[in-house]
């Protein structure tokens, strides 16, 4: 309160400049006003001018001055009372407030208190790291000293153990040469003896020898009897394994029969549910069949029956109602030379191909998935001609197809799966035909139009000189069906 009261002063002393300055106060003290004129600038006094001098009669109060000055208008005066508060003049710029100074003054000093914590921060790691490798080279001298020991302790060992040696060599040359004396002793007592005993030796080499007779006639007796009785036990085992042989043969043999007759059984029973088979096809399907293969198996297919002769040309017909829109392998003929020596085939989702002894030629036919359609295929040796129909219609052709080449006799045709050799049973699914099939057959002449028409119309009576489309002539396998044909619902018959 006092330092505001003070700074009140002072900002009034100097409003009032131009005034000349006061006379000084002896200690602060006066016993008459002094004036103030306008203007005049104050400055700080004594310190004891903010309290009042003691007395001897005690403390004195403070004494509070006036100023008369035209203040208060023209004419007129004005008294002011004021306390011994004074107040010096100060130079502009140097009144700053004390706390300001303060604040200055600790930032001064925290910033010596970092710099300084700083540095003892700095001189405790470098002591921790000095103390840090002092450890180590205590480890280190530990060790070296330890290893030390070590070898002094193996080099005393050594040393004991060289003199040890030394004084072992000198003994056991000491044991040597007594063992020596002792032996050249034992010797001559030898000696001795076997002079003074010749003669009962002799005698008694005799009597020995007779009885070393007697006990090897004894052993020789022992000797035989017991090898007599291992030739009989060699004879009756050899025996015994003649009459096992005799045996296994009879039970062989006896096997073999019994094999044989199942297999007669067997095929007794095969032939008989084949000819019911034919007999209830015949009967079942006056009208034809079809081949219905439900899904992609490695296991369903359809045997032909019928062998194919030597072919320097042929038709192939066929109904088709594939169930997806990749065909598979709807026909394979094999030969023991060429696995692919007649085949037509449509593998993932390219073109159909058509394979004459492993020589390719493809076209497209857009068959339409769930519908019956009617596909021909025909061939010639000469130039290799080709041509393709579908529904009657032609729809592609072309030539170089196996040119002089003849479709050789004595394979297999299957319908349904894609052979890998001549039967093998070995087929793969994803090559494998899904849908139906119906009125197979194979010419050894290339049909005309007027033919290849009346077959898309359902003509009837038109069978395949070389594979006729019959129950008798199909054998089906692995789920593979035969249904009443229907691919001719839907069309008139056509006759020649």
């Amino acid at each position: 309160m006092v330092a505001f009261i003070g700074a009140v002063i002072c900002i009034i002393a100097a409003v009032h400049s131009g005034s000349p300055a006061a006379p000084p106060l002896t200690q602060n003290r006066s016993t008459s006003p002094v004036p103030f004129s306008p203007g005049s600038v104050a400055r700080a006094g004594a310190l004891d001018a903010l309290h009042a001098t003691e007395a001897p009669g005690g403390p004195e109060a403070p004494t509070f001055y006036g100023l008369t000055g035209g203040v208060g208008g023209a004419g007129s005066e004005q008294r002011v009372i004021y306390s011994r508060l004074l107040c010096t003049p100060v130079p502009p710029g140097q009144c700053e407030p004390k706390a300001v100074q303060a604040d200055q003054q600790h930032e001064d000093e925290d910033g010596e208190w970092g710099s300084l914590r700083a540095a003892a921060e700095e001189l405790r790691h470098t002591a921790q790291r000095q103390q840090d490798e002092i450890r180590a080279d205590r480890r280190t001298i530990r060790e070296l000293t330890g290893k030390l020991a070590e070898c002094e302790g193996t080099g005393g060992v050594v040393q004991e153990e060289r003199e040890r040696g030394m004084m072992g060599d000198e003994g056991r040359a000491g044991a040597v040469e007594e063992l020596e004396r002792a032996i050249l002793h034992m010797k001559e007592r030898i000696e001795r003896l076997e002079s003074e005993m010749a003669p009962l030796a002799h005698n008694h080499t005799e009597t020995g020898q007779k009885s070393a007779d007697r006990v090897q006639s004894g052993t020789k007796g022992r000797g035989t009897v017991v090898q007599r009785k291992v030739e009989d036990l060699e004879g009756e085992l050899k025996r015994k394994m003649k009459m096992l042989e005799e045996e296994r043969k009879a039970l062989r043999k006896e096997t073999q029969k019994h094999q044989e007759h199942i297999d007669q059984g067997l095929d007794a029973v095969h032939q008989r549910i084949s000819s019911l088979e034919q007999g209830l096809s015949e009967n079942k399907f006056p009208e034809g069949y079809r081949l219905s293969f439900p899904m992609r198996s490695s296991s369903m297919y359809a045997v032909v029956k019928h062998s194919l002769p030597a072919l320097h040309a042929l038709t192939l017909c066929m109904w088709l109602r594939p169930a997806q829109s990749i065909l598979g392998t709807a026909v394979s003929y094999a030969v023991p030379e060429q696995s692919h020596e007649l085949v037509l085939q449509q593998l993932v989702h390219g073109p159909i191909e058509f394979i004459i002894n492993n020589e390719v030629a493809q076209f497209t036919l857009n068959l339409t998935v769930g519908v019956w359609q009617h596909v021909c295929i025909s061939w010639n040796r000469r130039a290799g001609v080709w041509h393709t129909y579908l529904g009657g219609k032609l729809k592609g052709e072309g030539k170089d197809l196996a040119t002089r080449h003849s479709i050789r006799p004595g394979g297999t045709l299957v319908l349904g799966q894609e052979q890998s050799s001549m039967g093998g049973l070995r087929f793969v699914a994803s090559r494998a035909w899904i849908g139906d099939l119906s009125q197979f057959n194979i010419w050894d002449r290339l049909l005309t139009h007027a033919e290849l028409n009346a077959l898309a119309h359902c003509s009837t009576g038109m069978l395949g000189n070389v594979v006729p489309w019959n129950s008798r002539e199909m054998e089906v396998f692995g789920g593979v069906t035969k249904q009443p044909a229907e691919h001719c619902s839907r069309h008139a018959s056509v006759r020649l």
